[in-house]
């Protein structure tokens, strides 16, 4: 199920809680559950353009522990964060902005070149 916002949410950026967010920043991310597997989520904040290079920067650092199996010391409340993927959409954009990001998302983007 996709993540909304209320309105109050979507006043201020979800890491400065000051200025007013711009950006839409989804992440996709290993969490591990209860009995101790890696299973994909999806998360999603609001943010500011300054405070988007900040998140941003974040997210890339963990891709390195993506393919990191879970820590006896890691449980559903303390675990490194295993980052897949992410995609960063302006708040505001058209239907037709929209069709073509669902687009690219729906492919896996290999096609076979012919000479």
């Amino acid at each position: 199920m996709a993540t909304t916002f209320t309105r109050e949410d979507a006043t201020t950026c979800f890491r400065c809680d000051s200025k007013p967010p711009s950006f839409r920043l989804i992440s996709l991310e290993s969490f591990p559950t209860e009995d101790g597997a890696l299973e994909p989520d999806c998360l999603a904040g609001l943010f500011c353009e300054e405070c988007l290079r900040i998140e941003v920067d974040g997210l890339c650092e963990s891709f390195a522990q993506s393919r990191i199996p879970l820590g006896a010391d890691e449980s559903s409340k303390g675990f490194l964060a295993r980052q897949i993927g992410f995609i960063v959409v302006p708040i505001l954009f058209s239907q037709r902005e929209s069709e073509l990001m669902f687009e690219e998302l729906a492919t896996d983007g290999i096609e076979t070149a012919v000479n």
